[in-house]
């Protein structure tokens, strides 16, 4: 991809995230979050997606090492290539890292220069979903991936995402 396509890109995503709404009625929700133990060190990661007709998937796997930056970006990344795999949007994505959702929704060369990486692979798959909208939640309210995340780091991981409900 060219510098001018992936600046593109990047300002597509921005402008996509900053139209996010709450969620409505029939859209996908997902939640994300990432662990570095020590920091840095070992990479847990964990995702939770929750369709509109009581669908649930769980993402819970080690992903090498890094800081705590990287953890939470791959954590995104991963729910991301979850959902763009199986076509779910709209999407209403919440995670509890401030570094990470605000880098995202930066516009393009404004955002941190270490994450730089990070953030243009989640830009491609937030462009390639097409409707997402990403918010920050407090930490209290993402309470299930980070029991995926920390479940990772224990050694059980899920090596497929399961699909349940109706």
């Amino acid at each position: 991809m060219s510098r001018k396509a992936a600046l593109q890109a990047l300002a597509a995503a921005a402008r996509l995230a900053r139209r996010a709404v709450p969620p409505a009625p029939g859209q996908w929700q997902a939640w994300f979050d990432g662990s570095a133990t020590p920091n840095p060190g070992r990479i847990g990661i964990g995702a939770l997606l929750l369709g509109p007709d009581g669908e649930r998937i769980e993402i819970s796997r080690r992903a090498g090492e890094g800081s705590s930056a990287d953890a939470e970006y791959l954590a995104l990344i991963g729910l991301l290539e979850e959902a763009a795999a199986r076509g779910l949007a709209p999407l209403a994505v919440y995670g509890d890292s401030q570094v990470v959702v605000h880098d995202m929704l930066l516009p393009a060369g404004a955002a941190a220069v270490s994450l730089a990486h990070h953030r243009a692979v989640a830009t491609a798959l937030l462009v390639r979903i097409g409707e997402v909208a990403l918010r920050w939640v407090p930490r209290h309210r993402n309470g299930d991936a980070d029991r995926l995340s920390q479940r990772a780091l224990d050694g059980i991981s899920v090596a497929a995402p399961e699909r349940s409900g109706a």
